[in-house]
C-alpha cells in the first residue's frame, strides 16, 4: 500500500506558500484607496483658510475637586469634526464602495487645540502613534481625543461651605491660531454628553452648559480674536456627611451646655470644660476637611468660634457667679451700668422706677412681697417709733403709780399701833 502523507503535507505546503504575502481584495482595495489619498498629502498645511472645527464633550467622571489648590481633575472625551476637502473620494465599485477609512492621527492635519484653564504643565491633549482619526468619503474628519485625568482651574468659593455651589469650566481652543484660521463652534447646545457619568461620592453636578468666549487677546500675532469653548459645569456639594459629623454635633454640644446652668456649680465646671475640650478636638479633626483660605471667614468656622466662645463665657459666668456673689449693697455705678445693660438685653421688660431703685438700695421689702416708695418706708418708721415711744412713756406711769401705791401702802400699816396679846 502507498503511503500518501508525504504527499498531503508537500500540497499544503504548496497552498500556504501560494497565499503568503497576499491581502484580501477589500483590505487591498482599502490600501489602494489610503495611498492614494495620503500620495500628495501634506499635513503641515491647513485644509482650508478658515477651518471650521465642531467640538463635543462625554464627561465620564469627575475625580477630585481640591478646595486648597482650586484643581479640578475630570475625565472625559473630546470630539471634534473637521471638513478636509483633500481627504475625500466618491464611493464606486473601483474602490469598493468604501465610505470610511481609519488613518492614524500623526499622518493628517490636526487642530492644536488645547484647554486654556489646564493645571498641567503642557494642556494639550494626548495623541499617540495609536490615536486614529475616522475619514469620511465627504471629506469628513471625526477625532476623538481622550482626557482620562485632566486637570483645570477652579474658582472654589467655600463661604457657605458645606452648602456651597461651584461653577468649573474647561475652556478649549486654538493655542497659535486665530479665528481667521480655525473657529471653535458647539455642535448643538447641548455638547456635552452624560449618558455615561458616574456620579461623585461628594459632589452633586446639577447641570452643564457651553459658552463661547470671545477673547481679543488670545491671538498675540494676528489682527483678530480666538473663539474659545468654555465648558461649564454646575456642583454642588452633598452637605449629609458634614451635617452629621460637625454641625449636629456642635448643636448637642450647646445643649449641653445650656442645660448646665440648671446644676449646681461643681456640675457646671465640669460640664463646661468636657465641653470646651470637645470642641478642640472637632476643631483639630476637622480642620483637614475644610478648606483653607484666609480671604473670607466660613460660615461654619463662624457657627464653631461662636459655640466655643459660647461655652467659654458661661464657664466664667459659673465662676464669677459663685466666687464673687456678695449681699453687700451694690455699688451706684455698677447698679446703673446694669439698669442700661438690662434693657439693652431685656428690652421687653418694663423700665423700673425711681422709686424702686432707692428701696433697692435701702433693701426694705415690706411684708407683702412689693417694695414701698421711699415715702411710705419713711412714713411707717416714724410712726413705728412714736407708738414705741408712747408704749415706753405709759410703761413708766404704771410703773410709778404701782410703786407709790406700795408706799402708801406700807406707811398706813406702820401707823396702826400693834396690840398685845
Amino acid at each position: 500500500m502507498i503511503n500518501l502523507s508525504p504527499v498531503i503535507i508537500f500540497v499544503c505546503y504548496l497552498h500556504c506558500f501560494s497565499y503568503c504575502g497576499t491581502l484580501p481584495t477589500s483590505q487591498q482595495t482599502e490600501q489602494t484607496l489610503v495611498t492614494t489619498l495620503l500620495n500628495s498629502y501634506n499635513k503641515n498645511i491647513r485644509p482650508d483658510d478658515q477651518v471650521s472645527v465642531d467640538i463635543t464633550a462625554k464627561l465620564k467622571q469627575i475625580l477630585t475637586l481640591d478646595e486648597k489648590q482650586q484643581i479640578m481633575t475630570s475625565s472625559l472625551f473630546i470630539s471634534q469634526t473637521w471638513f478636509d476637502d483633500r481627504l475625500s473620494w466618491t464611493p464606486n465599485a473601483t474602490n469598493g464602495n468604501i465610505t470610511v477609512v481609519m488613518l492614524p492621527v500623526k499622518s493628517i492635519w490636526i487642530p492644536d487645540t488645547m484647554i486654556l484653564n489646564s493645571a498641567d504643565p503642557s494642556g494639550y491633549f494626548t495623541v499617540n502613534d495609536y490615536s486614529l482619526a475616522s475619514i469620511y468619503y465627504d471629506g469628513q474628519v471625526y477625532l476623538i481625543l481622550p482626557a482620562l485625568a485632566i486637570k483645570t482651574k477652579c474658582n472654589v468659593a467655600v463661604k457657605n461651605f458645606p452648602f456651597d455651589k461651584q461653577v468649573c469650566s474647561i475652556n478649549v481652543t486654538s493655542w497659535s491660531q486665530g479665528s481667521n484660521r480655525i473657529v471653535y463652534t458647539e455642535k448643538n447646545d447641548s455638547i456635552i454628553d452624560l449618558s455615561d457619568y458616574d456620579e461623585h461620592p461628594i459632589w452633586q453636578l446639577n447641570g452643564t452648559d457651553v459658552v463661547l468666549i470671545r477673547a481679543e487677546d488670545r491671538a498675540p500675532f494676528e489682527d483678530t480674536y480666538n473663539a474659545i469653548i468654555s465648558m461649564q459645569l454646575y456642583l454642588k456639594r452633598k452637605p449629609l456627611f458634614f451635617i452629621l459629623n460637625g454641625i449636629f454635633a456642635c448643636l448637642i454640644l450647646n445643649c449641653v451646655t445650656l442645660l448646665s446652668y440648671a446644676v449646681p456649680f461643681v456640675v457646671q465646671i465640669n460640664l463646661c470644660m468636657t465641653c470646651f475640650l470637645t470642641y478642640s478636638v472637632y476643631s483639630l479633626n476637622f480642620s483637614n476637611l475644610f478648606p483653607q483660605q484666609s480671604e473670607y471667614l466660613m460660615m461654619i468656622t463662624l457657627f464653631f468660634l461662636l459655640s466655643i466662645s459660647w461655652t467659654f463665657i458661661s464657664m466664667i459666668w459659673f465662676i464669677m457667679h459663685f466666687y464673687f456673689t456678695s449681699t453687700a449693697e451694690m455699688p451706684t455705678v455698677l447698679y446703673v451700668f446694669c439698669g442700661k445693660l438690662q434693657r439693652i438685653l431685656c428690652y421687653c421688660f418694663p423700665p423700673e422706677k425711681k422709686d424702686d431703685k432707692i428701696n433697692k438700695k435701702t433693701g426694705v421689702v415690706p411684708d407683702d412681697g412689693e417694695i414701698q416708695n421711699f415715702s411710705e418706708v419713711k412714713n411707717t418708721t416714724a410712726t413705728f417709733i412714736s407708738k414705741r415711744r408712747v408704749a415706753a412713756r405709759n410703761d413708766n406711769v404704771e410703773t410709778t403709780k404701782s410703786n407709790s401705791t406700795d408706799v402708801t401702802s406700807t406707811e398706813i400699816k406702820s401707823s396702826i399701833p400693834m396690840t398685845e396679846t
